[in-house]
């Protein structure tokens, strides 16, 4: 029995005017499904999605000599392509909870780095620092030195970071705050820039 048979069957039972009503109710109740089902005008972007999604990540990079120089630790890695055409300088890598050891320094104790988070741009040579970052060394003479800072940037092969934020420096002699530091990683040489306000320990 197909549609019309039916429709024919009800209309002996129901009143001519209530089924034409009833018949408009069902087209209006089936175009709003079509509607649903098919949207209009969406386009797929695909450089809002990553390119590259990667976990557990470890990377280690060894300068001229084949020692060890940098390493990256990280449980998530996420690269972005914003050019759909191939890799470009707008590329960037989101890093999840990244931990970063700089091993070339001059006194031979490296240097220890963490984050929240974290972005690498310039095809990995710079990666900024984001939220709670914590930069440390531990060294015989010199004890624990713990710096803390809102954000850094750091440029990798050349092992020196900076930042223009609030910084928070803590020793055994004391508690220094300062806004701004330029830390060259490699000589172990840390320069505050401005509003440095030091209580030191006497003990």
């Amino acid at each position: 029995m197909n549609l019309f048979q039916r429709l024919y069957k009800v209309h002996q039972h129901i009143p001519g005017p209530w089924l034409i009503a009833g018949v408009l109710v069902l087209c209006y109740f089936l175009f709003s499904l079509r509607q649903k089902e098919d949207p209009v005008g969406y386009e797929y972007d695909p450089s809002g999605f990553p390119q590259i999604y990667m976990k557990q990540v470890q990377t280690r990079e060894y300068d001229s000599l084949g020692q060890l120089s940098f390493e990256l630790t990280t449980p998530e890695v996420t690269l972005y392509q914003p050019d759909i055409n191939g890799p470009s300088t707008q590329d960037y890598t989101l890093i999840d909870a990244p931990k970063m050891i700089f091993y070339n320094t001059q006194n031979g104790t490296p240097w220890r780095l963490s984050a929240t988070h974290g972005r690498s741009e310039s095809n990995n040579e710079l990666i900024r620092l984001l939220g709670d970052v914590v930069i440390q060394q531990s060294s015989p003479s010199q004890g624990l030195m713990r710096v803390t800072t809102d954000e850094l940037q750091v440029r990798t092969r050349e092992q020196f970071a900076e930042t223009d934020k609030a910084v928070k420096m803590r020793s055994a002699k004391g508690q220094i705050d300062a806004l701004g530091m330029d830390a060259d990683l490699v000589q172990s040489r840390l320069q505050l820039k401005s509003q440095v306000k030091a209580v030191y320990d006497p003990r």
